[in-house]
């Protein structure tokens, strides 16, 4: 717990020395996309003590889990149905989608960010740059990352976690040339004109995890 609480006091920090910059401006314009709508049924007020965050950590893990099975049985079926090339459709059409769907039946906001994107619509924020920063310093430092739980600005508690890149992603996330052949690094070209999501290798923090909790409002923390 301690190491988590460390944690989470560098994040503060950077975030913190960064809230009177200007913002900079977005490079790239997102593609349209009309995010979900999440209407809990209550909205309960909640101090964020130990025992919240662990309940948190818990819930944001699993969905994440859950999250992350789909998108790799899913992906893999589209593999075997038509190679590489047709993941990359699958990526595109579907991966949002599937997403999305387990969003509304769980009531939560799923999403992956990065600053590497692929598609833009999964950009972070300036805040949530300065968590990634936090996250990419321990995993330059040979660091364990662990996941934690703070509050966006409506107040409503946050799950995040850093995403690592494992070699079924090479084949579309590796280095041009080698890992990814040249006539998916033309599929990916046309379907993501503004694609910045190539050159990882095996073990690279692809991004993070974000999962939002809108039922619950942190009154305060401990």
């Amino acid at each position: 717990m301690k190491r988590i609480l460390i944690f989470s006091l560098l994040v503060t920090i950077l975030i913190s020395s960064c809230h009177n910059q200007n913002q900079k401006k977005e490079k790239t314009q997102k593609k349209e996309y009309t995010p979900v709508a999440i209407h809990p049924d209550k909205v309960t007020n909640i101090v964020l003590d130990d025992s919240i965050r662990n309940m948190l950590l818990e819930r944001g893990r699993e969905l994440a889990g859950i999250t992350q099975l789909k998108l790799k049985q899913e992906l893999r079926k589209a593999i075997k149905q038509g190679g590489i090339l047709n993941a990359i459709s699958f990526c595109n059409k579907r991966a949002m989608e599937i997403t999305d769907s387990i969003s509304l039946a769980e009531k939560v906001y799923i999403k992956r960010l990065a600053k590497k994107y692929r598609n833009p619509v999964n950009d972070m924020s300036e805040d949530e740059s300065k968590i990634y920063k936090a996250y990419i310093i321990n995993h330059l430092s040979k660091k364990w990352s662990p996941a934690m739980i703070t509050w966006n600005k409506k107040g409503q508690p946050v799950y995040y976690n850093p995403i690592v890149v494992d070699a079924l992603c090479l084949k579309c996330h590796g280095a041009p040339g080698t890992d990814i052949k040249p006539e998916v690094a033309e599929k990916i070209a046309e379907l993501y004109p503004d694609d910045k999501a190539t050159n990882f290798r095996a073990g690279d923090l692809r991004g993070m995890w974000s999962i939002t909790f809108p039922e619950y409002m942190v009154t305060d923390a401990k």
